[in-house]
């Protein structure tokens, strides 16, 4: 069976982790050095990623439920703040990735569904981005990892909200997206406050009952205003462009994840069945549309 390895990083809606033995990774207040301030202590550069990875095995244990690595990287700081990580099986590695650190629970996890049986895999932290210059990080700022079993609870949501949180997701995908194509340039926050706008304008529209949906675009808003407050007066500072870049992945990898929820939702529909047809024609519309916004065809002209 060939591995697959998601990431899910902005689609909370897809997955929770049961309960589990945690890890620590990283914590600013041994990595980092301390300041007493004003406002309490804070942790500032220069940090040290400490020589330390998780090694942990995936069971065979015929669960409904899939094996998965939960990351928590729960962290408020003055500026935007990643960590780059590989995952590796045998000392080979399979994946590699940045983890956007997030002060919102409900955002700060990443979730990785194993589905296949191996031993050995090892997580292990191999960057930390954004600890430089002026920075500084709140107490409390850690990279928790737990190995547990996922529990899909996606099919609790029904397809119109879920398609809702899903087009939310596209629309912050597609804004970002327009906004780093002008990146480096004197544009760039033009089309920031386009994005800004453009969002605010959906969450005036809007009309859902889904505190997902609306969280979503909330924080999403919340993010670009703060890019917006750390642009300069004509170009925006390299801050302000991590922002955006790591709101935009975050929404990618969302997408990505609900395609692959929508793919297996797909596998359980009967074609020969009439009566699941439409549910099945509404499935594969939604996909279409994420396809055609992540990897569009190439024009003909």
């Amino acid at each position: 069976m060939k591995l697959l390895i998601s990431a899910l990083v902005a689609a909370q809606f897809i997955v929770n982790v049961a309960q589990a033995d945690t890890t620590i990774l990283f914590d600013a207040e041994e990595q980092c050095k301390s300041r007493q301030t004003t406002q309490g202590i804070r942790y500032i550069p220069p940090c040290t990623l400490p020589d330390k990875a998780l090694t942990f095995s995936v069971s065979d244990d015929n669960s409904t439920q899939s094996p998965a690595l939960a990351v928590t990287f729960q962290c408020e700081s003055l500026a935007p703040l990643s960590l780059s990580y590989e995952i590796s099986q045998d000392e080979h590695v399979i994946m590699t990735g940045n983890l956007a650190a997030s002060k919102y629970p409900e955002q700060a996890q990443s979730t990785f569904a194993l589905n296949e049986s191996l031993t050995d895999y090892t997580f292990k932290l191999t960057e930390l981005n954004g600890a430089r210059g002026f920075q500084a990080m709140k107490p409390n700022c850690k990279v928790v990892v737990a190995v547990d079993s996922v529990v899909e609870n996606a099919d609790s949501m029904d397809f119109i909200t879920f398609a809702e949180l899903t087009k939310i997701n596209i629309a912050i995908w597609d804004v970002t997206a327009r906004a780093l194509a002008e990146k480096n340039t004197r544009f760039f926050k033009y089309e920031l406050s386009n994005a800004k706008y453009w969002l605010e304008t959906i969450d005036n529209l809007l009309v859902s009952e889904s505190t997902a949906v609306n969280e979503s675009l909330s924080r999403s808003i919340e993010q670009l205003n703060t890019a917006l407050a750390a642009c300069g007066s004509n170009y925006c500072y390299s801050v302000s462009m991590n922002a955006v870049e790591l709101l935009h992945d975050s929404n990618e990898q969302a997408l990505m994840s609900a395609t692959q929820y929508i793919d297996n939702k797909l596998e359980t529909y009967d074609v020969a069945n009439e009566e699941e047809i439409s549910e099945m024609a509404a499935w594969l519309q939604l996909r279409t549309l994420i396809s055609d916004k992540l990897t569009p065809s190439e024009s003909t002209d």
